[in-house]
């Protein structure tokens, strides 16, 4: 909220100059310590410093700015903006945020938009803003061998397949129908559908026993058209959030790589990605097992289990919410290599990564971001970190340090 002001005498660039300066150092990635430390200190001195700061340091901001001065002399709108600030100037009613902002915004305009590093920075970022992630997208692939594309642009539709009436609408497919078909079950052989994500979708299916998976980027799963009286086997390439129908008389199991995971009725994260080369299972609701050909461990709420390559079977007590809040809508990384964030990143957005050296992959990043924001959020995010690059040429991002 605007605060009112009666009768105030201010003289705004003696005020504003060095906030102006500071902002553009922190534009170009170019503060020292103690003047970090100055700029959070006037961050916390009020909400209108936070409002302000988010406005000038946004995209939006830069665009327009941009676009309005485009062909002005940077040195003289410099000169005009510093001979009226320096009048002092009695005014009755004054808002201090709005006069705030804009004297900021003025002396901005002719110090941030004529710089070389801004214009090439802006270009950057328009770029990354062209690459979007598409979504729910996926292909069914059916026992007999037919194909259905799934996501945006498919029309709703109702079939019968295998017995089976299979739903599909816009990000997800279900299979209704399955409690009738059991006894047929048991005399011939399972027919298996496979639901096939690629990079930049997500899809999920509701399976004819009532169980519901969400499937991440570059995932796949494999699961009978209609479960048998025995149990209830998928599997599972990539990464997938399982919601369990209960059914203590028929355990339900994840094969993934060299893992095998059982429950009876519980909520869970699998992931296992074959260049990732370890199985990662974390557990949200109930009790699973996890198992590979020599051991196997057992799994509480809170608790992660992972098999790495070597066969080697741990587990460890984790806050849940990172590891499945991508089918949320968002990616949280808790002190993450930039390697690690840019592999699930890259995923998401279809896109190929390069590191100019090794010393880069190891940058730690700590962050949330939404998944379906464009690629621009994630190219700010990491730049706020300080010291890195990133050159996009289509769907190729190069990262380097500065």
């Amino acid at each position: 909220m605007c605060r009112m002001r009666e009768n105030y005498e201010y003289d705004m660039f003696e005020n504003y100059s060095e906030v102006v300066m500071l902002l553009v150092k922190v534009r170009q990635q170019n503060l020292t310590e103690e003047e970090e430390e100055k700029v959070r200190s006037w961050r916390e001195e009020s909400p209108e410093n936070e409002v302000l700061y988010a406005k000038v340091m946004s995209v939006e901001f830069m665009k327009m700015k941009m676009a309005q001065r485009a062909c002005t002399d940077s040195e003289r709108a410099y000169a005009k903006v510093k001979r009226r600030a320096q009048r002092r100037v009695r005014v009755r009613r004054f808002c201090y945020l709005s006069s705030a902002v804009a004297s900021v915004f003025l002396l901005l305009g002719g110090w941030f938009y004529f710089d070389r590093m801004e214009l090439s920075g802006l270009e950057r970022l328009n770029a990354a803003s062209e690459i979007i992630a598409e979504g729910s997208k996926a292909e069914l692939i059916l026992s007999s061998g037919e194909c259905v594309m799934l996501g945006k642009g498919q029309l709703d539709s109702v079939w019968m397949h295998e017995g089976m009436e299979v739903h599909s609408t816009e990000g997800r497919v279900s299979y209704t129908g399955e409690r009738l078909c059991r006894e047929k079950c048991d005399t011939e052989e399972l027919q298996y559908n496979i639901l096939r994500v690629p990079r930049g979708g997500e899809y999920s299916v509701v399976l004819g026993d009532g169980t519901s998976v969400c499937l991440n980027s570059e995932s796949e799963l494999r699961y009978p058209v209609q479960f048998d009286r025995g149990e209830r086997r998928v599997f599972l390439r990539g990464e997938g959030y399982f919601e369990v129908a209960k059914d203590p008389e028929h355990p339900f199991v994840v094969e993934v790589e060299d893992a095998k995971i059982e429950v009876l009725g519980t909520i869970f994260n699998v992931s296992g990605y074959a260049e990732e080369e370890r199985v990662v299972t974390t557990l949200v609701e109930g009790v699973v097992r996890l198992s590979s050909d020599n051991e196997s461990v057992l799994l509480e709420p809170n608790e992660q289990g992972v098999l790495d390559k070597d066969g080697h079977l741990s587990k460890v007590e984790v806050n849940v919410f990172p590891y499945v809040a991508w089918q949320k809508g968002l990616f949280v990384f808790r002190q993450q290599s930039l390697e690690r964030v840019m592999q699930v990143v890259s995923r998401w957005y279809d896109v190929k990564v390069v590191f100019k050296d090794e010393e880069t992959k190891r940058i730690s990043f700590t962050g949330n971001m939404r998944r379906y924001g464009n690629f621009e959020q994630v190219v700010r995010m990491l730049e706020m970190t300080g010291g890195l690059n990133f050159n996009i040429e289509g769907r190729t991002i190069y990262i380097t340090e500065k």
